[in-house]
């Protein structure tokens, strides 16, 4: 073969029909790098020979998965409701926009990041809290009304639960909440097991394939005559059986109940769990069944035992939390305990802390930034609050909702699996000649198609009407239409002979 051939075979393809290439998405995990991860292993790769770096603290972090982050904005206001499937497939997220966005993992790709519906469940009311069933196929939504609502994976409402009776004043004769929702849980173990608090004092435990009426009533009272009723703001259930639920009142109180009854007064209950007036926005419990953790408005985070449930565990203060759903949760092997704090006028961006378990202390708090689109419409400093986050224990991956209407979805390029790290990986479709539908049809005979959008569509009663024959005999005449004739020719032929 001569040089010439060579010189020549640099211009034709390698080969006939679809040509299959590699998608490089070296530049896309780039962009996705976290500012503090990329200024962490820089510092890292300075310290190399530097005996005295703390090599065990950098390791931890690496295993963390919060080295990249994928960007979903759609929301104009504060995240206030996060949840991800079972599965890991899709993500829900609720607002103080109204909105309830749905966004699937698999339908996403580097060059399209939007949510595939967009809802508002219960017109004009935010959405407080979401969450998936235990199989991930309904979505239970906790609007600020007094009605909770059930949908379907897909974002179709099934069904909408019953409101109260205002008049009456004892709360076991009424068959729901009459005053706004604060949270909503499913059953840790039961697929139909619901339950909700609201602003009237009341849990209240719902099966999801009755809506008239609640199953049973929890009635929150008062620490005396003198106070006020206390207004339920969390709820949880005890995560490995459900035999418990746990609640706290913005009365500084958090108690639990057996979920099997009496409900008429509580197992154990601690007045004073955090400071009187201040509305604990978050509880969970750990898979063991006897830890609890809470997330105070007093800016603290404490760490309860069931077991002796007289004083915390373990407290950790100066996290300020001034928004009613900022959650707390724990990582997946529960070493971690995951938090945000509220933006203040001394420091205007609030963090993601991770905080170990054994000793509530910091090992790394992560900032959020305003996203650009938004930083170039106000040249003011907007403040953020990390709002909603969660670890999610298949994926591996830390979804935190924020003030500014964005959820960061954080991962790990070793660590995590799927989830966003779906998005960054897929390989954008390459049109081939072989997939353009249209190279076959002719274009101008389907523009003047009636009903193909390009000429004027038939009514619907026009597809009941017989067409007019192209043989028709007046009065003794016989005219015919010639079928390879110009259309406007028949029509012409037609009226004359009708």
């Amino acid at each position: 073969m001569s040089d010439d051939d060579d010189e020549i075979r640099k211009f034709l393809p390698s080969g006939f029909g679809r040509q299959t290439s590699t998608h490089d998405f070296e530049s896309q995990y780039k962009k996705t790098i976290r500012p503090d991860y990329a200024a962490r292993q820089a510092k890292k790769a300075e310290a190399v020979d530097d005996s005295e770096s703390d090599d065990d603290d950098d390791d931890e972090l690496d295993e963390m998965p919060i080295s990249h982050e994928l960007l979903l904005k759609e929301h104009t206001k504060t995240i206030s409701a996060l949840d991800i499937d079972p599965a890991g497939v899709r993500l829900a997220s609720g607002a103080y926009d109204f909105d309830l966005d749905l966004w699937d993992f698999n339908g996403m790709n580097p060059a399209f990041q939007k949510p595939f519906r967009s809802i508002e469940p219960s017109e004009s009311h935010l959405i407080r809290d979401v969450q998936f069933s235990l199989n991930g196929e309904y979505l239970l939504v906790i609007p600020s009304s007094s009605q909770a609502k059930i949908l379907t994976r897909d974002g179709v409402e099934v069904s909408e639960f019953t409101r109260g009776d205002m008049y009456i004043r004892d709360m076991n004769n009424t068959s729901g909440h009459i005053a706004e929702l604060t949270s909503g849980r499913w059953h840790p173990s039961n697929y139909t097991t619901l339950a909700t608090s609201a602003l009237d004092s009341t849990i209240r435990i719902w099966d999801s394939n009755v809506r008239r009426t609640q199953s049973h009533v929890i009635i929150i009272k008062p620490k005396s005559v003198k106070h006020s009723k206390p207004h339920v703001s969390a709820i949880a259930w005890k995560a490995d059986d459900g035999r418990y639920i746990a609640a706290a009142a913005n009365d500084g109180s958090i108690g639990y109940w057996s979920a099997t009854g009496p409900y008429s007064r509580p197992v154990a209950t601690i007045a004073d769990a955090h400071e009187p007036d201040s509305w604990t926005s978050a509880l969970e419990y750990g898979s063991n069944g006897t830890t609890l953790v809470s997330r105070g408005g007093d800016g603290t985070v404490k760490l309860w035992d069931t077991r002796s449930f007289k004083k915390p565990m373990m407290t950790r203060g100066g996290l300020v939390n001034s928004i009613p759903e900022t959650s707390i949760g724990f990582s997946p092997d529960e070493r971690y305990i995951i938090t945000g704090t509220s933006a203040t006028p001394e420091e205007p961006i609030g963090k993601l802390h991770i905080l170990d378990k054994s000793d509530l202390s910091t090992v790394t708090a992560l900032k959020f930034t305003v996203p650009e689109e938004d930083e170039k419409k106000s040249s003011a400093a907007k403040p953020v609050s990390v709002v909603r986050s969660l670890w999610h224990p298949k994926l591996n991956q830390i979804a935190v909702g924020t003030s500014t209407g964005a959820v960061h979805v954080l991962f790990s390029r070793d660590y995590s699996t799927k989830g966003a790290k779906l998005v960054i990986e897929k390989t954008p479709k390459v049109r081939h000649v072989d997939d353009d539908l249209t190279a076959d049809i002719d274009l101008v005979a389907a523009s003047t198609t009636p009903g193909s959008g390009g000429g004027p569509r038939k009514k619907k009663t026009d597809a009941y009407k017989p067409e007019i024959p192209l043989v028709r005999k007046m009065h003794g005449e016989i005219g015919v239409v010639n079928e390879f004739e110009d259309e406007e020719d028949k029509n012409n032929k037609r009226r004359k002979y009708l």
